[in-house]
C-alpha cells in the first residue's frame, strides 16, 4: 500500500506557544510575531548534526497522528469554508482538512508538487493568503477547471480570501483507510500556529535528535514546554493499533474455527469408517487393494469438505463488506486471498480424511468381516 509520502527517518516533537488569550504574553499573539521564532527555531535545527531536514508545523500537519483526537482537537484540523464564484453542490462537504505548514514540509515528507507552486519566503502575513491543496481536493471543487488562482475562504465573518497557488499529489496523511481526503495546507508565516510540530528528517537516535530540539526550543523561550520525540514510522504503526488488535482477535477466532473444522472432520470421518468396517472388509476380502479404500474414505470426506467451503465462500462474499474497515491494501473481495483461505481449508480437510483413512487401509479382512 502506497502512503503518499515518506515516514522513514522523520522524527517529531512538539512544543505549544502561550494562548493569546493571555494579557501578560503577547510576543506570539500574531503570525507576525510569531514567524521570528519559528524561522530561527528552524534554522538552529537544520544545522544539528545528522539533520537532514527540518520542518514546522501545526499539530494538524503530523501524518496519522492520533493525539488530535485523544485531546479533543479534532476542529483545530479542520476548515468549513466557502468557494468564490459557486455554492458548494450538496455530495461536496465544506468541511476539509486544513494545516498550516513552513515551505520545506511537502519536501520533508515526499509529497510531490502536481502543479503550480508551493510557499515561498515572499508569503508572509502582509501579503494575500495562499494556499497548497490536494489533488482531492481540487478535483471535489473544482472538476472542470484548473484550480490554481481559485479562491476561497473560512465560513465565518471577516475571514480573508485565500489563493490556491499549488496543488500535490494525494497522501494518506489523514486516513490510511483513504488517500483521496480534501486537504488545504496554509502557510504558517502567514496563519500562526499554536501548538506546533517540529519534523526532522535524519540519520541519528530518535532520542538524541529530540533532545538536541528540545534544547534549541528552550534556548529560544525557556517558558514553553516540549513533549514528543517520536519517529514517524511509530506514529504509522499506532495509527493502526486498534485495528490491528481487531484482526489478532479475528485470526485467533479464524484459527479456532479451523482446528474445530479439522477435529470435526476427523471425528465424521473416523464414524463413517467405523461404521463401514464389515463393508471395507469385504471389499478387501473381494480383491479390492488398500489404494482403493483409501481413496473411497478421501472421496466421501472430501465432497463433504468442498461444499462446506463453497458454502463459506458465498458467505464470506455476502458479509465481505463488514471488513472493508479494516482492510488496507486488499479489497474485501480479493480473489488471491479467498482462493488461499479455500486451499487452506481443503489442505486442512485433506489431513483430517487422511488419518482415518489410513486406519481403514489396515483393517483385516477376517476382523472386518466377523466386526458388529
Amino acid at each position: 500500500m502506497r502512503l503518499g509520502f515518506s515516514p522513514q527517518s522523520v522524527v517529531t516533537v512538539r512544543t505549544r506557544l502561550p494562548d493569546p488569550n493571555d494579557p501578560s504574553i503577547d510576543k506570539y499573539a500574531t503570525a507576525s510575531q510569531e514567524a521570528p521564532f519559528v524561522r530561527e527555531l528552524i534554522r538552529r535545527c537544520a544545522v544539528l548534526s545528522g539533520v537532514d531536514e527540518v520542518a514546522i508545523g501545526d499539530t494538524a500537519s503530523i501524518p496519522l497522528d492520533e493525539s488530535l483526537r485523544d485531546l479533543k482537537l479534532i476542529s483545530e484540523g479542520q476548515f468549513v469554508l466557502t468557494v468564490e464564484g459557486h455554492d458548494v453542490q450538496s455530495n461536496h462537504s465544506t468541511v476539509v482538512e486544513r494545516s498550516s505548514v513552513s515551505p520545506d514540509y511537502f519536501h520533508l515528507l515526499g509529497i510531490p508538487l502536481l502543479r503550480g507552486r508551493l510557499f515561498n519566503e515572499l508569503d508572509n502575513d502582509k501579503t494575500p493568503q495562499v494556499a497548497v491543496i490536494n489533488q482531492a481536493m481540487a478535483e471535489s471543487y473544482w472538476p472542470d477547471d484548473d484550480s490554481v488562482g481559485k479562491r476561497f475562504k473560512a465560513a465565518k465573518a471577516g475571514a480573508p480570501w485565500i489563493t490556491v497557488v499549488g496543488v500535490i499529489a494525494d497522501a494518506r496523511t489523514q486516513s490510511l483507510a483513504q488517500a483521496a481526503l480534501p486537504q488545504i495546507y496554509l502557510d504558517v508565516y502567514q496563519t500562526g500556529a499554536k501548538r506546533l510540530a517540529i519534523l526532522v528528517r535524519g540519520h541519528c537516535r530518535t532520542a538524541a535528535i529530540a533532545d538536541e530540539v528540545r534544547k534549541q526550543v528552550q534556548s529560544l523561550d525557556p517558558t514553553l514546554p516540549v513533549s514528543g520525540g517520536q519517529t514517524l514510522n511509530e506514529t504509522v504503526s499506532a495509527s493502526l493499533a486498534q485495528r490491528r488488535f481487531s484482526m489478532e482477535m479475528i485470526t485467533l477466532f479464524a484459527v479456532t474455527a479451523l482446528l474445530l473444522a479439522g477435529f470435526g472432520i476427523y471425528g465424521v470421518i473416523s464414524y463413517l469408517v467405523s461404521e463401514r468396517t464389515q463393508e471395507i472388509g469385504i471389499r478387501l476380502a473381494l480383491g479390492a487393494s488398500r489404494s482403493n479404500v483409501l481413496r473411497i474414505v478421501l472421496r466421501q470426506g472430501l465432497g463433504l469438505a468442498i461444499v462446506g467451503a463453497a458454502i463459506g465462500l458465498v458467505c464470506a462474499l455476502i458479509v465481505s463488506h463488514l471488513m472493508a474497515s479494516l482492510l488496507y491494501g486488499v479489497r474485501p473481495t480479493d480473489p488471491l486471498t479467498f482462493a488461499a483461505v479455500a486451499i487452506l481449508f481443503i489442505g486442512v480437510a485433506v489431513l483430517a480424511c487422511y488419518l482415518p483413512a489410513r486406519g481403514a487401509m489396515k483393517v483385516d479382512p477376517m476382523v472386518a468381516l466377523r466386526y458388529e
